[in-house]
């Protein structure tokens, strides 16, 4: 009876693990496997934050539109910088963002207009 005992255990045991699937070094979940697609936008720059990161432009559908940035922002216009965009309201911009998790961040500004 001890054997029996000892022998359902192990299939148990062997059972448990050959059901489960292998997912070491894989996303928990699969939305984190898709890569970002990145967008871009059209419109006119209302305001820059530098303190808070913040980019805020009115689009085509004349709605404001918030992004963050980060270090890696590319900005192209004449000086390079987003302190340069500071000075630019109501300036035209192409904004290539992403959205991650509801979050629109800022990857690259262009400036299309000079004021």
């Amino acid at each position: 009876m001890r054997l029996v005992r000892i022998l359902f255990g192990i299939v148990l045991v062997a059972v448990v693990f050959s059901s489960r699937p292998i997912t070491y070094g894989q996303p928990a979940n699969l939305e984190e496997q898709k890569p970002t697609e990145e967008k871009s936008i059209i419109g006119l720059l209302l305001n820059v934050d530098l303190k808070a990161r913040l980019i805020s432009m009115r689009g085509p559908d004349q709605k404001e539109t918030i992004f963050n940035y980060n270090d890696d922002l590319q900005v192209v216009s004449p000086d390079r910088t987003v302190q340069g965009l500071t000075g630019k309201p109501g300036a035209q911009v192409r904004i290539h963002y992403r959205e991650e998790r509801g979050i629109r961040l800022a990857t690259r500004i262009e400036l299309l207009e000079k004021l």
